[in-house]
């Protein structure tokens, strides 16, 4: 049957890898915003699109044709949205009529179901022409993948193919219609038959004859000499069987392809869903005024240059887009630190949604996003401690720590947002410095987000290349601009502003 290769170019899904703890990232960067934006009131595309940008694209060659594909849905929204109705509406059709030929009771005739099962490739066909008419239009040449897909179906699902087997289908659904199969048969030993062929299939108008004809027949028949009157014998229910058998046997040539076809509009509703989704979301920004780019790889560098980035979750919940921050730089570990409620958590986020939009192929929300790719994105962000918790919160967030080690490479992004605030700056300091240190010697990349003055001022004192040190800006009066500037490590909060906030002015 056609394979859908709309995600992947050919068979390259493998190149794919699912993110170690992808109910942690989602919740981490308020990534369910954002699938609820691309699935509207849609469960299945919120689950698919999940399932599917929780799978990151480190190859750039598969970037490059997700991106394509992307683009596509979004400048032939109309072409995709009745591409997802039409495959849904296969899927939803097969499967309300394999719950029928699934009723009665164990009784039931075998035949019966049979028909059921012919009766789902009646469904399949016609829908399978309904495809492949979608497919005729101009929508279906515009990118590689869509026109790789339109030439898969033509070749493998000819018009030819469909017309034959649309006359396969013909022919047995006389069945349906009151046909009948004529067997013939010798009897063996035990008066059981033997030597059975299938004669002919006698569709119903066959046996509209008159019944002077029906009449003469049956007697010239039973006349002859040749002839055997079976009433209650075992030849009899052996004749029976025969049927059943021949019925199954001709089920059995049809059956693969009932289930190939299926699957080919289970998958199909599947991938097209996810380019759907990333239309919907991009209309979606289009009419908030919102800006979005598609990234650009940074191949042989670990440069990101990213300008005018803001956080897409914030921007969908407010529904105007936040204070954008831009960046340019090789360093792999970024130390942000300042004033609360200075924007640093957003700025965070901000990087890790764009990285992983990106790495699903994407567009982001920026003007201009260029960054290397990552074989694994982790987020660290601190867990206020709840009853799920078997112990204590700087014990989880160790556990969690060591899970994430595991799974890290040189080539890995970890985004970390206050951890390990759960114990005294003293404590919380030095151990953020042996795993902080530890990440950076390893080549691993770290966007971390703190309230531990004294640990980053003591790596600011230290000092190395590829460190980055950042902060929140705070105006002379204590106002926030939410821009992430560079400087020294400034403590998290101020006496005067917690005065102001809990006492207020006079």
């Amino acid at each position: 049957m056609v394979e859908i290769n709309l995600l992947y170019p050919g068979k390259q899904g493998g190149k794919a890898r699912s993110y170690g703890f992808a109910s942690d990232l989602i919740k981490d960067l308020n990534l369910s915003v954002i699938l609820e934006a691309m699935a509207g009131r849609d469960e299945f595309i919120y689950q698919s699109c999940r399932a599917i940008m929780m799978n990151l694209i480190s190859d750039v060659e598969v970037l490059k044709f997700r991106q394509q594909m992307v683009n596509d849905a979004i400048n032939n929204e109309e072409f995709y949205e009745e591409l997802y109705r039409l495959a849904g509406a296969a899927v939803e059709s097969v499967e309300k009529n394999k719950g029928k030929g699934k009723q009665g009771t164990r009784e039931q005739s075998k035949t019966q179901q049979i028909y059921s099962s012919l009766q789902l490739l009646l469904i399949e066909v016609k829908y399978l022409e309904k495809v492949k008419d979608i497919m005729r239009s101009d929508a279906a040449e515009r990118s590689s993948g869509m026109m790789a897909f339109s030439q898969n179906l033509k070749e493998l699902c000819s018009d030819e193919f469909v017309q034959i087997m649309q006359e396969l289908v013909d022919s047995m659904a006389f069945l349906l219609r009151g046909g009948r199969i004529v067997v013939t048969a010798g009897v063996g030993g035990g008066m059981k038959c033997s030597d059975g062929v299938v004669s002919q299939l006698e569709p119903f108008d066959v046996q509209k004859k008159s019944r002077i004809l029906s009449l003469l027949q049956k007697w010239v028949r039973f006349l002859s000499p040749e002839c055997i009157v079976l009433r209650d014998t075992a030849c009899v229910q052996e004749a029976a069987q025969m049927e059943t058998n021949a019925l199954h046997y001709l089920l059995e040539c049809f059956q693969k392809l009932i289930v190939e076809l299926q699957d080919f509009f289970e998958q199909l509703k599947y991938q097209i869903s996810f380019y759907v989704g990333c239309a919907r979301l991009h209309h979606k920004m289009e009419q908030l005024h919102m800006r979005a780019t598609f990234p650009k790889v940074c191949q042989g560098t670990d440069k990101m240059d990213a300008q005018d980035l803001y956080e897409l979750s914030m921007a969908l919940t407010t529904l105007r887009t936040p204070v954008p921050n831009s960046i340019s730089d090789d360093c792999h570990l970024h130390i942000i630190s300042g004033a609360n409620q200075g924007g640093k958590s957003t700025f965070l986020r901000s990087v890790g949604i764009a990285q992983v939009m990106m790495q699903a192929g994407l567009f982001v929300p920026a003007t201009y996003y260029a960054s290397p790719l990552y074989d694994m994105i982790l987020t660290h962000f601190t867990r206020r401690e709840d009853s799920s918790m078997n112990s204590g919160r700087l014990v989880e967030e160790m556990k969690r720590m060591n899970h994430m080690v595991n799974m890290v490479s040189a080539k890995s992004l970890i985004l970390m947002n206050e951890s390990f605030s759960s114990t005294t700056e003293k404590e919380g300091s030095l151990v953020a410095d042996s795993i902080i240190r530890a990440l950076f010697d390893s080549g691993v990349t770290v966007w971390m987000v703190t309230h531990l003055y004294e640990f980053a001022s003591r790596l600011y004192q230290r000092g190395a290349p590829g460190m980055r040190f950042m902060c929140a800006d705070r105006r002379e009066d204590g106002s926030r601009t939410f821009k992430i500037l560079d400087g020294e490590p400034q403590e998290t909060s101020y006496g005067m502003d917690l005065y102001q906030e809990i006492v207020g002015t006079l």
